[in-house]
């Protein structure tokens, strides 16, 4: 009676490992990434709109914005929020939707008026049409509203730089920097800018402090060889 109680028991067990080992599975194929585990939380919740649009923005993530549009509309059918209004517009400026896109951008604004970042997206989308003076104004929106945003320094610099107004530019890269001191990206374009103006021993001081930050960054490294080989001619 002992023995058979005793397999009984270890029957038991062995089905509780195997249970659990099929959930563990299971949940480590879920949260295998974002795009499983939205979908599955679709799947449990159809109805509610912050998964949908998290599912949507997995999606793009992806490089399948066709889908993102479809499940991040789905999300705004549940009930319209600027994180969603500046999703779907994501997704519209993946495909190269200009327009819809800056309208989206203008929707989630419309919701959500102090949504600093969102001008910084309308910029890009202008400046993805060249329209650079348009972009620039959208940079200093964000600024306005939050001076501490390095992205809309760095993309100012960038819209300034394309409109050859490199000191301009420079001006926008050294706010940047006091935001972030160490950032190797803003050194980088320092050092393309001073380069472009003939400044070349600030040139390659900022591609310096690339290195220090950054020392397998080949384009910097690449860069400061070019100018250290001009120099020595």
């Amino acid at each position: 009676m002992y023995q058979m109680k005793k397999s009984i028991e270890h029957a038991f067990v062995i089905g509780l490992v195997v249970i659990f080992g099929i959930i563990t599975y299971q949940r480590n194929f879920i949260w295998k990434n974002e795009l499983t585990l939205w979908s599955d939380t679709v799947m449990k919740s159809p109805e509610k709109g912050r998964p949908l649009n998290n599912l949507g923005i997995a999606y793009l993530a992806e490089g399948n914005p066709d889908r993102a549009i479809v499940e991040i509309n789905k999300a705004l059918a549940t009930g319209p929020t600027p994180y969603r209004h500046v999703a779907l517009g994501n997704a519209y400026l993946h495909k190269g939707w200009i327009n819809p896109a800056i309208t989206q951008y203008r929707k989630a604004l419309s919701l959500k008026p102090d949504y600093a970042e969102v001008y910084v997206l309308i910029g890009n989308a202008y400046a993805g049409r060249g329209l650079m003076d348009n972009a620039i104004a959208e940079y200093k929106k964000t600024i306005e509203l939050r001076p501490s945003y390095l992205e809309a320094y760095v993309n100012l610099a960038s819209a300034y730089g394309s409109k050859g107004f490199f000191r301009a530019a420079i001006k926008e890269l050294e706010k940047a920097l006091q935001i972030d001191p160490n950032n190797p990206d803003v050194h980088f374009n320092l050092g393309v800018t001073y380069n472009l103006i003939g400044q070349t021993e600030k040139a390659l001081s900022e591609y310096g402090k690339v290195l220090s930050v950054r020392p397998d960054d080949h384009e910097a490294l690449r860069n400061l060889n070019i100018i250290q080989k001009r120099i020595s001619r």
